[in-house]
């Protein structure tokens, strides 16, 4: 993987900095974990469906002040011809991160039909 066009803070959120540009060329499942302040259709994702919360928390190194308390889950189906980055969620704090994390590009909506979950 290559350092990419995302800003130094936010390619931080990637393991050492680095992720991968992806224009999707099928039809791709994205999950994501949220409850408490966190948003059901927030830019975070991971390609893993979650085991539980506690997983998820240390897999995405979600720190506790970011509101997500992880006991939600929605699944969407990402069309072809979408762009995302991809990478492994970085170490936050004291959580290792490790998993897989999925960012969307700054300002993009994903559509509430792409919800299958």
């Amino acid at each position: 993987m290559n350092q990419g066009p995302l800003p130094k803070g936010i390619a931080d959120t990637f393991r050492s900095g680095t992720y991968s540009e992806v224009v999707t060329q099928q039809p791709t499942t994205l999950y994501r974990v949220y409850g408490g302040t966190s948003q059901e259709l927030g830019g975070y994702w991971t390609a893993t469906k979650p085991a539980d919360p506690v997983q998820s928390i240390i897999d995405s190194a979600l720190k506790p002040e970011w509101g997500s308390t992880a006991t939600k889950v929605v699944k969407i189906e990402v069309p072809i011809g979408t762009k995302y980055f991809e990478g492994v969620a970085a170490p936050q704090g004291g959580l290792v991160g490790g998993g897989n994390q999925v960012l969307f590009p700054k300002d993009f909506k994903i559509d509430t039909s792409w919800i299958k979950q």
